[in-house]
């Protein structure tokens, strides 16, 4: 089975694990469970806690999908530091897991050095673009495929012309999305002034409340955020606020913020885990930069249906034509 298109062969239904909630003991290092004899070992690294609603959250649902599709024994660490990368990775090589998500871009320099001194454990970059080594590959994200379109409903809707962005570092994925939002708000709305703020934090929420304040402060009518735990501060400062919309990303985020969460940029992490893992377990693993698109079903728009009937419907008709092309892969979103 080759990879490069992502067949996404596993029943779809049965791997969007969204409602699992994250294990109870959040702010614990390590969480583990057990399967029967001869067990297939799967690990995620994240670089935050699994409780931000968000990004971490997202990648341990994947780990839950990996658990329940394939009976496997699974294992999570927290490694909020560069400096707790290289000890997590030597931990589960030397226990000799089969697959390490590494979830993260932040992951990928120590992985390709580490890689090589455990030949049987294949490692996964999450939002990387390394694979130079025979058992290291990457899952390079396209979450522009789904914020342009969330970008043309904020362009089409906006009652003031200034849109907002929140990121937590400038990563390539987030810098990319953000770039998109803002094209796709423009080809409806050519008036429309797209500010973003970097929070260089990805855990603070406070700055990450102070940054959409100061969004608001500008006349920002629509705010979008890519933040993990710090992105919480987002739908904390506009909850009691009027004539503003948000949107998430990553994870489905309408539920934080039902009655202003207009949508969520969703990357569909269960499926992609389960699918990925199998193949490690099928002995079909390649060493190669794994895009994930809407195209290939890996990326997509989640519309709050509480609010996607706002959206008027000339507007959505373009958005539906954009998606469309994005689902073809004819879309240009950089």
């Amino acid at each position: 089975m080759k990879l490069k298109a992502i067949r996404l062969a596993l029943p779809l239904c049965a791997l969007l694990l969204s409602g699992c909630p994250a294990p109870e003991n959040s702010d614990s290092q390590t969480t583990s469970s057990t399967a029967g004899e001869n067990d297939f070992k799967v690990a995620l690294l994240t670089p935050g806690d699994v409780n931000d609603g968000g990004w971490n959250q997202l990648g341990y649902e994947g780990l839950q999908a990996v658990e329940k599709q394939l009976n496997a024994k699974t294992s999570h660490q927290v490694t909020k530091t560069r400096e707790d990368f290289k000890p997590a990775f030597n931990d589960l090589g030397d226990q000799k897991y089969n697959v390490v998500f590494c979830y993260g871009f932040e992951y990928g320099k120590d992985a390709k050095e580490i890689a090589p001194q455990f030949p049987d454990t294949k490692f996964i970059v999450v939002s990387g673009d390394v694979y130079a080594k025979p058992n290291l590959a990457s899952l390079e994200l396209h979450l522009e495929d789904a914020t342009y379109l969330l970008g043309m409903a904020a362009g089409g809707m906006t009652k003031t012309n200034v849109l907002g962005c929140i990121g937590g570092q400038k990563f390539p994925a987030v810098a990319d999305a953000f770039t998109a939002f803002e094209k796709g708000a423009k080809a409806v709305n050519p008036k429309v002034v797209v500010r973003t703020v970097y929070l260089n934090s990805w855990e603070d929420q406070s700055k990450g409340k102070e940054a959409a304040n100061s969004l608001l402060a500008q006349k920002a009518d629509f705010l979008i955020h890519n933040a993990d735990q710090a992105g919480k501060g987002m739908f904390d400062a506009v909850k009691n606020s009027k004539g503003v919309m948000v949107f998430g990303t990553n994870r489905n985020q309408n539920e934080i913020a039902p009655n202003l969460c207009l949508g969520s940029a969703v990357i569909e992490m269960p499926h992609i885990f389960a699918e990925y893992a199998n193949s490690v377990r099928d002995n079909n693993f390649e060493a190669m930069i794994y895009p994930l698109t809407m195209a290939n079903q890996s990326i997509s728009v989640h519309w709050n249906p509480k609010l996607k009937a706002k959206i008027p419907a000339a507007l959505m008709k373009k958005i539906e034509a954009a998606e469309a092309q994005a689902k073809a892969a004819k879309l240009k979103t950089g």
